[in-house]
């Protein structure tokens, strides 16, 4: 199961690498695998769909914290599939999906 998340903060740089960090820090806690083929978008392999509500919960609790800061978007979580587009290295993407 796996889901792509990404998000834009605006704020200045010391604070926007703070909460970058604390967002990335919640997906590599609860998934089972994490890739990032593009700047701040993410493609978040999970075990169970609980995982799923749980980083969004804690995604928008971060997003609470730091309001007006964040935006993000989530997709819902799937099973099998694959993803398409030009990289240079498909292997972590690929990884998401098995």
């Amino acid at each position: 199961m796996h889901f792509t998340v990404s998000w834009d903060i605006q704020a200045e740089p010391e604070l926007e690498k703070r909460i970058h960090a604390l967002m990335l820090d919640i997906l590599k806690k609860h998934a089972t695998f994490v890739a990032e083929p593009l700047s701040k978008y993410f493609i978040v392999k999970i075990d169970i769909e609980p995982k799923w509500h749980l980083i969004l919960k804690m995604l928008k609790g971060i997003c609470t914290m730091y309001k007006g800061k964040i935006n993000f978007v989530m997709s819902p979580p799937t099973t099998g599939g694959q993803y398409n587009g030009e990289l240079r290295d498909w292997t972590k993407v690929n990884e998401t999906t098995k």
